[in-house]
């Protein structure tokens, strides 16, 4: 036989339910990894200038040299690749994954022309880093002014 409640129990249990919504709430809003309306994986990324070009940093943990692709085409640099998945094991039970595995594919334009023969990407420690240096027509120059 079940017993009901004693109202104590009650919003115990409905504290605990709200405890635990809070932390799910909580834990979303400041999970790292970001998702497409499609849900693809889309790596953190940073962009930063200087009069000479850009920079743009994605993190791609887990990730090598050989598994992203870098493009510039027209203005658009294209920064794709894929997260393969673990192997799975019947003697390995998991009990939380959080890893985000699959394809990704990141798409910046430029607005600034760029020197495409010039652009540079190098892999270190999971971050990939872009160089993308300004063409001599976008980089600022200093116009003199002279006494008439």
């Amino acid at each position: 036989m079940v017993r009901p409640q004693t109202q104590s129990e009650s919003k115990s249990h409905a504290l605990s339910n709200w405890s635990s919504e809070m932390d799910n709430l909580f834990e979303s809003f400041f999970r790292p990894v970001r998702q497409s309306a499609s849900g693809a994986w889309l790596p953190a990324m940073n962009i930063s200038e200087t009069e000479s070009g850009y920079q743009v940093d994605l993190e791609l943990p887990g990730l090598n040299a050989e598994d992203v692709n870098v493009e510039l085409h027209d203005g658009k640099l294209t920064i794709s690749g894929e997260r393969q998945t673990e192997e799975q094991s019947e003697d390995r039970r998991w009990h939380r994954v959080e890893h985000v595995y699959g394809k990704f594919q990141r798409e910046l334009k430029l607005g600034t022309p760029v020197d495409e023969e010039n652009v540079s990407a190098s892999f270190k420690n999971g971050v990939l880093s872009v160089m993308i240096p300004k063409s001599e027509q976008a980089k600022p120059r200093k116009i003199e002014v002279t006494n008439s």
